[in-house]
């Protein structure tokens, strides 16, 4: 049940939410975002040119909120502006750029040095991973350099994405241009998706994917940061209650003695969650 705000008192609204101080006056920067909105890109230059002329009151790094209204347009003019004027190129704009099939707005990025392999954090991958619910995109990106197999700091790349939740015709293009089964533990992440689990299952184990691997067994990193986490695939499909596809990993060659870091067999993890299905899957192929 929603829970919802006592009697006395009226919903915050965003124009309420606390302002982050700006050197740049804020009613500039309005002004700024109003001409980016309406296309008025030679009121934006002026205002822009007078402003960074003055050593008070500017501060290009205020502009961010600018940039991110421009690549949604995919306004190549003004984005190019902001970026002439200084501000610094951030991994975020391209993924606006994404989301709005912004392909213009990626190429200015390119020309200005966004590394299209920069991961977006420590533990999320590169903007390739956030493209592949749209198939096009994902090829104008993989034309441009973007590599399936960047890790983070853990081993999860844009491929591990795929096979969680991506299209098959998707996983299928980003293995035909050089995505590599042995990096990003793809086998743990397709045993997540909501559909089509044993068709990508099945796609990566004709790819030599390893059926028997324990998950970040060869990534010390991603070891050391999620250690109770490590299983075999069969161990995962166990765990979230997906009896066909342990059923299916079995027919395939798993191996039911193969034990997780707290020294579990998959079937015994199954009986420690009450895994019924799960259980009674095992047991027959015993």
């Amino acid at each position: 049940m929603d829970v919802l705000p006592p009697p006395d008192y009226l919903p915050v609204q965003p124009s309420d939410y606390p302002q982050i101080p700006t050197r740049t006056p804020p009613a500039t920067l309005e002004v700024l975002r109003a001409s980016c909105v309406s296309g008025d890109i030679q009121t934006f230059r002026e205002i822009l040119e007078s402003q960074s002329s003055s050593s008070d009151g500017f501060d290009i790094c205020d502009f961010y909120a600018i940039m991110i209204e421009a690549t949604k347009r995919d306004d190549v003019q003004f984005i190019k502006e902001l970026l002439d004027c200084g501000l610094p190129m951030d991994p975020l704009y391209a993924l606006e750029a994404v989301n709005a099939k912004g392909k213009d707005a990626l190429e200015v990025f390119l020309k200005n040095g966004w590394d299209i392999n920069q991961p977006m954090s420590e533990l999320k991958p590169t903007v390739l991973g956030y493209a592949i619910t749209d198939e096009e995109m994902v090829a104008w990106l993989l034309d441009h350099g973007a590599d399936p197999n960047r890790q983070c700091v853990i081993d999860f790349t844009p491929l591990s994405l795929a096979v969680e939740s991506a299209p098959v015709s998707v996983i299928q293009l980003m293995l035909s241009r050089g995505g590599d089964v042995r990096k990003g533990q793809l086998l743990h992440h397709a045993i997540e998706r909501n559909s089509d689990i044993i068709a990508v299952l099945s796609l990566l184990l004709e790819k030599g994917a390893s059926i028997n691997s324990t998950m970040y067994k060869d990534h010390y990193p991603s070891r050391t940061l999620s250690s109770f986490m490590l299983g075999t695939p069969l161990h995962k499909a166990a765990e979230l209650g997906k009896a066909d596809v342990v059923s299916y990993l079995v027919s395939k060659g798993a191996n039911l003695n193969n034990k997780d870091a707290k020294g579990r067999t998959a079937l015994e993890y199954a009986r420690m969650l009450n895994q019924r299905e799960v259980i009674h899957a095992l047991e027959k192929s015993k």
